[in-house]
């Protein structure tokens, strides 16, 4: 029983062909993004070119073997033929040939062992600077319009130096020119360019040209160093890279403030030719005696329309205007006060006869008195006066004086 048990196991499996399963495992090995885009260093054996389109060849190094493969449509751009031996740096995805069932490296790019290093090392360092923003526009300075003093960062027994020189004399010989001299290849070059950089920030000068002539990328690198490009960045004096050929395309291009093809094309740049900066300013004053005729021609223009003004004619046109004007003003002043007057006397004449009507006096035409003792204070009550004292009975139209005979509490008084 156990033995049919194991058989019906094994017959659930699935079951793969041989090249079903070659496939899984290419499938599998190209989601794995770790095993794209791949740099591997090796030495070249075993090198096919197939009939002029697709390379087959061997990475190998003390240890191992790996086998690439190259297509035409990638290797037709590489600028040198691989040969037996050669050191080389690959780029590429690891697949696998189904029909052999090897796994090996589709080779994107190919490059000369040494140089492609340097030209990792260059990529790296160029993203790195990139996204810190050393690139940016809006770190650039501008660069003056005429330099006054010109800074050189460069080798001082380079023909570099000698033909910047001449140009900057040529184009414009009032200009001052301050060498830094530097150390442009080979070991502590980088240091040494800093260092002049940083010398030269420091005297105050317009702008400041780094550079030297043509070579290899190896002969070009200390200005692909990252100390030479953020000394460059700190800088405070406009910086000008001209390194090398116009093709070549250093870390120190991307990062100064300008970019001149050649070291000759930085003196061009940085300083404008006299006799052009003549013929310009001269034009320009050509212009501007243009533009101030113009100005003087349309003021005269317009003073002449002014003087035909019936104003300037007959001033006096103006000043009768002006009397009129004020004669108008004085009467609707006069009007103003007049009705502000009149308004004013009406509200105080009703307001006499309001006080008049809660006057005493015309309480006491009705028949009403004022009864005072002989100090003139007013009596109001029986309490204020004795038999026998003199008061006064104040009418309308006089005074009564009397004396007292009987002080008596009237039955209809309203105190009780």
């Amino acid at each position: 029983m156990e033995e049919v048990k194991k058989k019906k196991n094994i017959s659930d499996r699935q079951i793969y062909s041989v090249s079903d399963l070659n496939l899984k495992v290419k499938s599998l090995l190209q989601r794995e993004d770790d095993l794209q885009g791949l740099w591997v260093k090796g030495e070249i054996s075993n090198f096919t070119h197939y009939q002029g389109k697709h390379m087959y060849f061997v990475l190998k190094d003390e240890k191992s073997e790996l086998n690439c493969a190259m297509f035409r449509s990638h290797n037709k751009d590489i600028e040198f033929e691989p040969e037996e031996g050669m050191e080389v740096l690959c780029k590429g995805d690891i697949g696998l040939f189904v029909p052999k069932g090897k796994y090996q490296l589709v080779v994107k790019e190919m490059m000369v062992g040494g140089i492609g290093e340097l030209y990792l090392a260059y990529e790296q360092l160029k993203e790195k600077l990139s996204e810190e923003g050393l690139f940016e526009d809006e770190y650039k300075k501008d660069l003056p319009s005429l330099p006054k003093k010109v800074g050189i960062v460069t080798s001082e027994e380079g023909a570099a130096l000698r033909d910047m020189v001449k140009v900057l004399q040529q184009r414009f010989e009032n200009v001052d020119i301050f060498l830094a001299p530097a150390v442009v290849q080979g070991k502590n070059s980088a240091e040494s360019i800093v260092r002049s950089i940083r010398l030269l920030d420091q005297k105050n000068l317009d702008v400041i040209i780094v550079g030297r002539g043509g070579g290899s990328i190896e002969d070009l690198w200390s200005f692909n160093e990252e100390k030479v490009a953020r000394a460059i960045f700190e800088a405070d004096t406009p910086i000008v890279s001209a390194v090398g050929h116009e093709t070549d395309f250093l870390i120190s291009d991307f990062v100064a403030d300008a970019r001149a093809p050649t070291p000759t094309g930085a003196a061009e740049l940085v300083i404008p030719l006299k006799s052009e900066l003549k013929q310009r300013m001269e034009y320009q004053m050509k212009r501007a005696k243009r533009a101030l005729d113009n100005i003087i021609h349309n003021c005269e223009e317009k003073l002449e329309r002014i003087k035909e003004r019936s104003v300037f004619k007959r001033p006096e046109i103006l000043l009768e205007d002006r009397y009129q004007r004020l004669d108008a003003n004085v009467d609707r002043l006069e009007t103003s006060i007049k009705r502000r007057i009149e308004d004013s006397r009406q509200r105080l004449k009703g307001q006499k006869e309001r006080l008049k009507a809660l006057g005493p006096l015309q309480t006491m035409e009705r028949g009403y008195s004022i009864v005072t003792d002989e100090d003139g204070e007013v009596i109001t009550t029986i309490e204020s006066v004795e038999k026998d004292e003199l008061i006064e009975v104040n009418v309308s139209d006089g005074c009564i004086e009397a004396e007292t005979k009987e002080v008596k509490r009237s039955q209809n008084s309203l105190k009780t």
